[in-house]
């Protein structure tokens, strides 16, 4: 029987091959898991310096996460993006993450993320894992497993690191852990924590603010493991990470990079806490878990809107506004009151508290053989509820910094309640005739309810927004989705594979207030994923795996507008199909001894395939068009050598670069707010000397070497009022890594 702990093998940046994973929800091996699979030691993370899930990237093909600071990444795997619930499931061990739907029923745009620090493996499964990780995995899933506590010995580790951004401020980490055994054996505590200062780089030129995007986040997480038994195993986790930070959006239109003439705050505060805990139980034949996990987050999003009323402070602004008749004329009473409340939010910004509770639960049994045959069964059943408060708050228009939130401050005032209930039953099984062919086939049966109620207490002339009591709609699904796999074995270093897998999401009810009932629930939607595969062992050291692949993708949940003359209300809808086909390919060797090689390359053709118009909306979508935010090329390597200085001591050379193609912030070359989004370049490095056995080390670094405007999201909107919103990887970074274990 395999365990994970062979992931530790190797400690080179190419040597990647043996790892052992669980995507399949047993023990293989990398190489033998037939499947889009990407898995790195957390070794290997450590010395790349490597924190968060967007860090991930340089590690695999078709991965691409649209950062917007802490907090707000969107996360894509294989071009599938669209509004709506998320295409990629995120886990920390067993534990699934859930972004806030906020005010766009978009919850795929706030996905959280934990510090990655004493992490034992990360895994990026590419392609639809609808099947064993259900909805929200119609991409893909991204997993990180955590270094579990260790019955057996004393433990200890900590890394700090101090950095300078060019042109910006000082950023600091200090991250730690300590292992202790209780009872030999039988149980242990691993308790991990870290504390973070984010360099600042952003300037305010409105009010001449310099490195106005600082901010610090803490967290860390306490895990308990009780073996009473060989059999019986029982995990309990505990995590929090709390962040708060100014925002790092910059403006295009000043001319400058890093530099924003936004009038009010723009900002992430973010406090995520998950409770877990897991029983698994070998009965020989059969292994059973039980997991059961409550993820709680509070967040506080602010973002700047005052350029949205920009020049509305007028008369023809008041007979527009407040009259609704641009023929008319407002009384000299009426233009002074209507004065008065406009030029107050000149200077204000959507100030939105959003929670959300989530409970899940699953149960499954799982063959532990090594003979022909192995499958998973299982049920999940999960209750998220999500409540979003969404408010114009003003700001001091000397500083920008918003006023209190109290009533004579808010200028718009609407709550959004969104409860998602699911339910599911899946099955994969897998069975190998010959010792070489391996058939596999999988099916989920789910259930969803979704129910939207919300009320606006404040209304906002400019929204069209008018008081309005509680109200409330409920969608409800249910269906199948299925997955085949076949794959043969020429021999242990060489294997193809061929899969056809369904992936869908949940849909859900539109949460605009007053919308017709025919267009207020939307429905799941879900896609085919065609893929053919290839994984070889070349020699010694040396691995090449090659995956091309189709994607048809109909039913599309979309943000679209309702049809016909004096359209008003924005919603999701589904409306048009896509389909994308793509090339990823793998490359890591160690060529000669201390050199380890890896490369990553992946190319995304994404395009909706049918114009986004249905019965009910039109969408700006036309067939051809390509998706939002997909690069068609991604390209990564990294070169990493280790020599003896001497017996105690040995040094260490890496570099880390990546290539991104440009891609497009939304559908239609018609659209106003269109904006594209360069390709960029970004090339990292790392220099210094370690002990032979990993226990210490000391690194210098240069981020972003040639200091690249390295755009990953580039997008406008009415809240904007037309202006362009940048958001980018950091300038020029120069910094000092240190780590040390005790064993």
């Amino acid at each position: 029987m395999l365990h994970p702990a062979a992931a530790q093998q190797g400690t080179g940046a190419g040597n990647e091959g043996e790892i052992v994973v669980t995507a399949l929800k047993r023990d293989t091996r990398l190489q033998d898991t037939p499947l889009a699979i990407s898995a790195v030691t957390g070794d290997n993370l450590q010395r790349a310096g490597n924190t968060n899930i967007t860090d991930l990237t340089r590690n695999t093909p078709s991965l691409r996460i649209v950062d917007s600071g802490p907090g707000n990444r969107r996360v894509i795997l294989r071009g599938v993006t669209a509004a709506g619930e998320p295409t990629v499931g995120v886990y920390f061990d067993e534990s699934p993450v859930s972004g806030s739907v906020g005010t766009t029923s978009d919850a795929a745009g706030s996905t959280p993320d934990l510090r990655m620090f004493d992490v034992e493996r990360a895994e990026i499964l590419r392609g639809p894992q609808g099947t064993l990780y259900g909805s929200g995995s119609m991409g893909g899933t991204v997993r990180v497993i955590y270094n579990k506590p260790n019955a057996e010995n004393w433990e200890a580790a900590f890394a700090s690191t101090l950095s300078s951004v060019k042109s910006g401020d000082l950023g600091a980490s200090v991250d730690a852990m300590v292992n202790a055994p209780i009872v030999t054996d039988k149980l242990a505590v691993r308790i991990v924590g870290n504390y973070n200062r984010f360099a600042g780089y952003v300037d305010n030129i409105y009010y001449g603010d310099e490195d106005i995007n600082d901010g610090k986040s803490y967290g860390g997480r306490a895990l308990v493991r009780f073996t009473p038994t060989e059999a019986l195993t029982i995990d309990l986790a505990a995590y929090y990470e709390k962040v708060a930070t100014d925002s790092q959006r910059w403006i295009a239109e000043t001319g400058q990079r890093y530099v924003t003439d936004g009038r009010s705050e723009s900002g992430n505060y973010d406090e995520n806490r998950i409770y877990s805990a897991t029983l698994n139980y070998d009965f020989g034949p059969v292994a059973l878990t039980a997991v059961s996990t409550y993820f709680d987050r509070d967040r506080i999003v602010v973002g700047d809107v005052s350029d949205t009323f920009n020049g509305r402070d007028t008369a023809a602004g008041c007979a527009r506004y407040r009259l609704r008749d641009v023929t008319a004329v407002c009384s000299d009473d009426v233009l002074a009151d209507y004065l008065a409340d406009t030029r107050r939010i000149l200077f204000s910004s959507l100030y939105q508290p959003q929670s959300v509770k989530s409970w899940t639960n699953e149960l499954r049994l799982s063959s532990t053989g090594n003979g022909p045959f192995n499958w998973t069964v299982g049920a999940f059943v999960q209750d998220r509820e999500t409540v979003v408060r969404s408010t114009l708050l003003t700001a001091d228009p000397n500083t920008g910094r918003l006023q209190d939130f109290v009533d004579e401050n808010i200028f718009y005032d609407r709550t959004i309640f969104d409860d998602l209930n699911q339910k599911a039953a899946f099955a994969e099984a897998s069975y190998k005739f010959f010792d070489q062919l391996t058939l596999t086939l999988g099916t989920r049966y789910y259930e969803y309810k979704k129910k939207v109620g919300g009320q606006v207490d404040k209304g906002q002339e400019h929204y069209v927004s008018r008081i309005t009591p509680y109200q409330e709609s409920r969608s409800k699904e249910d269906g199948f989705v299925h997955k085949v796999n076949v794959s043969y074995e020429f021999s242990p270093n060489f294997m193809i594979y061929a899969q056809a897998a369904e992936g869908f999401r949940p849909g859900g009810v539109n949460q605009v207030i007053g919308l017709p009932a025919a267009l207020a629930a939307y429905s799941s939607d879900s896609l085919w994923n065609y893929e053919l595969g290839m994984k070889s062992r070349v020699m010694p050291g040396v691995y090449f795996n090659l995956t091309g692949y189709r994607i048809d993708w109909d039913n599309l949940q979309v943000s679209a507008r309702t049809s016909g003359t004096g359209s008003v209300f924005g919603l999701i809808a589904n409306a048009g199909a896509a389909r994308i086909e793509g090339i990823e390919a793998e490359l890591s060797a160690t060529p000669l001894p201390g050199l380890s090689l890896s490369s990553n390359l992946g190319y995304t053709d994404a395009r909706l395939s049918e114009d986004q118009v249905s019965e009910v909306v039109v969408a700006n979508g036309r067939k051809g068009d390509r998706l939002a935010y997909v690069p068609k090329w991604s390209l990564s390597g990294t070169a990493e050598y280790t020599w003896p200085v001497n017996d105690a001591i040995d040094g260490l050379v890496r570099m880390d670069a990546a290539h991104t193609s440009s891609s497009y912030s939304t559908l239609s070359p018609l659209d106003t707010y269109r904006r594209k989004v360069d390709a960029y370049e970004l090339v990292n490095a790392r220099f210094g000397i370690q002990s032979p056995d990993g226990d210490w080390s000391a690194y210098l670094f240069v981020n972003n070497i040639f200091n690249a405007a390295a755009v990953n999201s580039r997008g406008s909107s009415s809240n904007t009022g037309g202006k362009t919103t940048v958001f980018s990887a950091a300038p020029r970074t120069f910094g000092i890594s240190l780590m040390k274990k005790f064993n």
